[in-house]
């Protein structure tokens, strides 16, 4: 070190200088975002050590920086601890988990041993970190992968039931207009089968059919109010015009009554103050003449206001009986589409609109007289079976039959509607749990033995159903649940039969 000049020895020390700066430069950025007040601290450092550097003050600055590393060390460690606690807390939670599989959690387990107080010390938070994330990870992406199986499974059961439901709107429409070449195609789509875009695209085609539906039928009745309210307009105008003729003609009659007073009051003037015959019967004469001259002009006039009040009221009631008719088609075309639209167009039994309606009205009488009422959920066993193997037109074919007999197995009285797919849904009225049964399950066993054809083979399509009694509940929710868990207890005994 003799032998190096003090200048060298300057040049020497300005470059480990510049290298602790750049050094001190990394540091502030490594630290970044931990702290912002250390974070504020670095940069001026930083600043001070860059371009020419001012040593003075980034001493000053760098001894109050240290003491508040210090306290931040604490902070950090204690950070680091809570972190890890955290992580073991959220592992030991997923491995409770019983969509987490039995290696994953045994990995978890493993894992958890390790962030063990004794072994903390030791471990980067960081690492830590990026392991747990993995285990995480695995977990998610097997839970991911039995969530999309069951996903799959659900969309397919909601993508029939959404299917059912569109035949069931199309037909009425279908049935009206066969010729349509979007109705016929998205008809046979339907039939078919279809996937979830197209769905989406019947869906669409749906609404708007309805709406231009809604649209026509908003306009048929706008023109029938319009034309009510011309006619009632033209009316009130025929009857003003009526009551001021008959006012006019009741002054007429007034002043015709005072003519012939003035003239029988002259006759009788005539009689007392005239003495010869010949003059007096030739002054009679004329007052009769003119008398009778005043009542055939009475009379005509008469006739003439008749003919135009019996000719209006004529034209009034022709347009009355117009509009009555007109009136009347509606009201049948409103009756139809409200048949229409409370039936299933496939079975021809009441629909789920029709079900709800009555079955509101149901249990309130059943709240209020307690009268013996049952409800029961009928569903066809393994129909998506025969849709399958057979084809959407035998479905179609399997659910008329079965709800026709089923309609004349049942009591007149019982009310029996499609609810949905191949699940009916039937109230019961007038009779014991004991009764309703046996005549579920005789209705049950006739429609096992029905002579099902299939493509030249013979097959049995049977029933499972629910029997829930409406007056052990509070609520209609609790009544369709438990009569929906006695369904599914009749799926699970085997099937073809009825559990109450």
């Amino acid at each position: 070190m003799s032998n190096v000049s003090p200048k060298q020895q300057l040049m020497i020390a300005r470059q480990q200088l510049d290298k602790l700066s750049i050094f001190i430069a990394g540091l502030a950025d490594f630290f970044h975002g931990t702290s912002p007040t250390i974070d504020d601290e670095f940069q001026q450092i930083k600043k001070l050590l860059s371009g020419k550097p001012d040593y003075d003050k980034a001493t000053e600055l760098s001894v109050g920086l240290n003491a508040k590393l210090k306290n931040e060390s604490k902070f950090m460690q204690q950070k680091n601890a809570d972190t890890l606690s955290q992580i073991h807390q959220s592992l030991r939670q997923l491995t409770e988990l019983e969509a987490v599989d039995n290696q994953v959690k045994s990995e978890i387990k493993q894992f958890i041993k390790r962030l063990s107080p004794s072994e903390t010390e030791h471990l980067s938070p960081i690492n830590t970190f990026e392991n747990a994330l993995a285990l995480f990870k695995k977990a998610l992406s097997q839970n991911v992968v039995m969530s999309k199986h069951e996903d799959e499974a659900a969309q397919l059961v909601l993508q029939e039931q959404i299917t059912q439901e569109l035949r069931q709107l199309i037909a009425p429409y279908y049935k009206k207009n066969s010729k349509d070449v979007t109705l016929r195609e998205l008809n046979q789509k339907l039939n078919e089968g279809l996937e979830n875009k197209e769905l989406l695209e019947c869906c669409l085609t749906m609404i708007r059919f309805v709406m231009k539906d809604v649209l026509n039928e908003a306009a048929s009745a706008t023109k029938l109010i319009n034309d009510i309210h011309r006619s009632l307009v033209k009316i009130n105008q025929g009857i003003s015009s009526t009551i001021t003729k008959s006012k006019n003609r009741i002054q007429k009659r007034e002043k015709q009554k005072k003519a012939m007073k003035a003239q029988i009051t002259a006759m009788e003037t005539v009689l007392s103050d005239t003495s010869d015959v010949g003059d007096l019967k030739k002054q009679t004469t004329q007052y009769l003449i003119e008398l009778q001259n005043s009542l055939d002009m009475t009379e005509l006039e008469e006739r003439t206001e008749q003919e135009k009040v019996i000719t209006l009221l004529q034209s009034m009631q022709k347009r009355l009986e117009e509009l009555e008719s007109q009136a009347e088609s509606y009201k049948q075309k409103l009756l139809q589409q409200r048949i229409d639209t409370m039936t299933d167009a496939l079975t021809k039994l009441p629909n789920r609109m029709a079900w709800d309606e009555k079955f509101k009205a149901t249990w309130s009488q059943v709240k209020k007289q307690h009268s013996a009422t049952y409800l029961a959920i009928l569903d066809i066993d393994h129909f998506k079976q025969i849709n399958d193997k057979y084809g959407h037109s035998v479905g179609d074919k399997t659910l008329q039959i079965i709800a026709g007999h089923t309609r004349k197995l049942l009591h007149k009285d019982d009310f029996l509607a499609r609810w949905g797919g191949e699940e009916f849904a039937a109230l019961l009225f007038d009779t014991s749990i004991d009764d309703a049964y046996k005549k579920l399950e005789s209705l049950r066993e006739k429609i096992a033995k029905l002579p099902f054809m299939f493509k030249g083979n013979r097959v049995s399509v049977t029933l499972s159903i629910g029997l829930s009694d409406l007056r052990r509940h509070k609520v209609s929710e609790d009544a369709f649940e438990e009569a929906d868990k006695l369904l599914y207890e009749a799926k699970s005994n085997g099937r073809n039969q009825t559990c109450k």
